[in-house]
């Protein structure tokens, strides 16, 4: 099974990496646990173009991921989701896309896609022992086994569903190559296109201007009407636009911390311990007992202890136990056991005896024949009747040292097994002795010390403070309060200030989201969110992951469509602000002296000094002839008046073969991410995993 099972491994996100950025556990119970309320088909995950998702299934594909994916162990169940959902739409939009155009993978290409693998190739069971090279051969014949013996035992189709499922991922991404390289093949920037972007973007108008900024305008003098509200939502309507239902709340955080009274109890328990610790004589044992954090046997360089360490024991003598110590999250005593210099680098040899199943072994015996062999070289060695330079290279299971008499060469602290570093670095130069590590027994004689580093010995008693019974309930009380007074419908703000919290907003919130801007970590607080019984402005009190209580107002539900106007008014003020301000100034213009000055602008900015961004004007300006003498023009941030002046043509160099090339590639290297989201554009996709997740 090992080398199946570790190419499946190896193969990692062969596929998944296909057609999207890499942006768990599987909710075995989620149907009897009715957490998922809501009416439909309590086993679609989503539909796209209304073909339904299943819940199982995309389950299974999440735990496949994981369990193939070893450095994915960590990420969170809506990451994970996220991944296995982008790999769905995938599969289901280009997938469909592919074989409607008649893409397929043929037999003697998907072989030439395995063998130049380079899991497949970096496998040694696939190399010639001869010439240390991949022969395809041997994939052959390891594979016709495999075939042939896949039913006679579980390990044996556990270890052809594995070689499928890996054939499938080259096979998906044989064809998505094959796929996109034909579709960048048809895309390149003709030369003619290329000449006229490259003309109009250089292109540079000289112009005299005035203007009337609303910058330099207040807001008191204009009046600003539901039909300036209109204009700009027309203007912007586009971004107001809702694909999934969206959310917003209002929250405030009550995070679960110690209090004064939790650390206080800690604090006087470690001090009551002070004198048991003082008079341990086994204080390695007292630790195990009493910390909350296992004994390290280690010697401590004083010149690179922690400070608040390093001030407690500098000049003490051993025995010495300071007084509690805030550490982080607790506090801890803290032992002198012992000041000694060591080493700063040792050299050492060593005659490795390996046995099955430690790491990185290819012996056969098992620990105690090992055991047996280790115990006898040495006391070999140590009566004279053995040389150790002989036996380390003639019997030595560090192939690498043996082959130099068993010598390491020079090491330093950390680069090691600590029991084999603790040996080297505390026994004197030319000390031989036995230690066993996780490869196996070793043999070492300590050749060369290097250096002389004060250092400490210490036996640490640490206590984490834990928020106690009486402190949790006491938050959760002061944020039950400020629920019941949001509910009640206080002010908002006067609550908040009451209780000297913050209340701050979050919106859009969709019902996927991970995380939520000054909470972090806030997958509890958005499921609440999203709950089907939810009603807007209902108040609740969410316990997030056992981190902080949060006290969260539903203000706003957006369905699928475009936001109402009054949903976004607050957005949209600004704009609506300055769209009175420029038909106000619009109206005074001829009221107004005007000072004209001087500008080049061109259409690779489309900016006004001194203004801002004003396509309008700038286009206007850049399209038209010398001499052209505009009428009043409105723009984003004022209104204007211009002369065009001069008009500078920037033909430039003709374009070369590399220039092209260069804009093809460009174009090309899009080709993957836009064709994917235009696919997606496309679709009817409905997500239901925030109901699952």
């Amino acid at each position: 099974m090992g080398l199946f099972d570790r190419l499946r491994r190896r193969s990692g996100l062969v596929i998944i990496a296909i057609g999207f950025a890499l942006g768990a556990f599987i909710l075995g119970e989620f149907f009897s646990s009715g957490s998922v309320l809501f009416n439909g088909d309590q086993d679609a995950v989503g539909y796209v173009n209304g073909d339904k998702i299943s819940a199982l299934d995309f389950n299974k594909e999440m735990e496949d991921l994981r369990i193939n994916n070893p450095q994915m162990a960590n990420l969170g169940t809506m990451q994970l989701s996220q991944m296995v959902w982008n790999q769905q739409l995938q599969n289901r939009l280009m997938g469909g896309l592919q074989s409607k155009l008649g893409f397929t993978v043929t037999t003697e290409e998907l072989w030439d896609a395995i063998v130049s693998n380079p899991s497949i190739q970096s496998m040694e069971g696939f190399r010639d022992q001869n010439t240390g090279q991949f022969n395809p051969d041997l994939l052959k014949n390891a594979l016709a086994n495999l075939r042939d013996n896949k039913d006679a035992s579980q390990e044996s189709i556990d270890q052809w569903l594995n070689w499928v499922n890996f054939e499938d991922d080259v096979r998906n991404e044989a064809l998505s190559g094959k796929f996109y390289t034909a579709v960048k093949q048809g895309l390149r920037m003709p030369v003619s296109l290329y000449k006229f972007n490259a003309a109009r973007n250089t292109r540079q108008a000289e112009i005299e201007w005035a203007g009337l900024l609303v910058s330099a305008t207040e807001d008191s003098l204009v009046e600003v009407t539901e039909a300036d509200f209109k204009a700009v939502y027309a203007e912007n309507k586009e971004n107001f636009k809702v694909i999934n239902e969206l959310r917003d709340i209002y929250f405030a955080n009550f995070p679960i911390a110690s209090s004064q009274s939790d650390r206080g109890a800690v604090l006087a328990e470690l001090t009551s311990m002070k004198d048991e610790l003082a008079a341990s004589t086994d204080d390695s044992a007292y630790v195990m007992a009493n910390s909350d954090v296992p004994y390290q046997d280690a010697y401590y360089s004083l010149e690179r202890l922690d400070e608040s360490l390093k001030s407690v024991v500098e000049g003490q003598s051993p025995g010495y136990v300071s007084d509690p110590i805030e550490i982080g999250p607790g506090y801890q005593l803290v032992k002198l056991m012992n000041r000694r210099n060591m080493p700063d680098s040792v050299s050492a040899r060593h005659i490795l005896v390996a046995f099955a199943g430690a790491e990185r072994s290819q012996a056969t015996r098992d620990m105690n024949a090992a055991k047996a062999i280790a115990d006898s070289i040495l006391a070999g060695i140590q009566s004279g009747a053995l040389n150790f330079n002989q036996v380390a290279t003639t019997f030595n299971d560090d192939v690498v040292a043996g082959t130099k008499g068993g010598d390491l060469g020079w090491f330093k602290s950390g680069m090691m097994a600590k029991p084999f570093e603790d040996y080297c670095f505390r026994n004197a130069k030319g000390t031989t002795g036995l230690v066993f590590t996780n490869f196996g027994f070793h043999i070492i004689n300590v050749t060369e010390q290097n250096g002389s580093v004060p250092s400490v010995r210490l036996a640490q008693v640490f206590r984490r403070v834990i928020v106690s019974k009486e402190t949790e309930q006491g938050i959760y009380t002061q944020a039950a309060e400020f629920a019941k007074a949001l509910q009640g419908g206080e002010d908002p703000q006067a609550v908040a200030n009451r209780f000297n919290v913050a209340l701050l907003p979050n919106k859009n919130t969709s019902a996927t989201d991970q995380t939520i801007v000054g909470l972090g970590e806030s997958r509890e607080v958005v499921r609440w969110a999203f709950n089907s019984d939810r009603s807007l402005n209902e108040v609740g009190v969410i316990n997030n992951n056992y981190e902080n209580y949060v006290v969260a107002q539903l203000t706003a539900i957006y369905t699928p469509g475009y936001k109402k106007v009054d949903q976004v008014r607050d957005e949209l003020r600004m704009l609506a602000t300055n769209n009175a301000k420029v038909r106000f100034l619009s109206s005074q213009w001829d009221a107004q002296e005007h000072v004209f000055q001087k500008a080049t602008v061109s259409l690779s900015s489309l900016f006004i000094p001194g203004s801002g961004r004003e396509a309008t004007v700038v286009g206007t300006a850049v399209g038209s002839p010398s001499g052209f003498q505009s009428g009043i023009l409105d723009g984003l941030n004022g209104v204007y008046q211009f002369k065009v002046l001069n008009l500078i043509e920037n033909a430039g160099l003709a374009p070369t073969a590399s220039d092209v090339a260069s804009q093809n590639n460009q174009l090309r290297t899009r080709v993957q991410s836009a064709l994917f989201q235009s696919l997606i554009d496309a679709a009817e996709i409905e997500d239901n995993r925030g109901k699952f997740y």
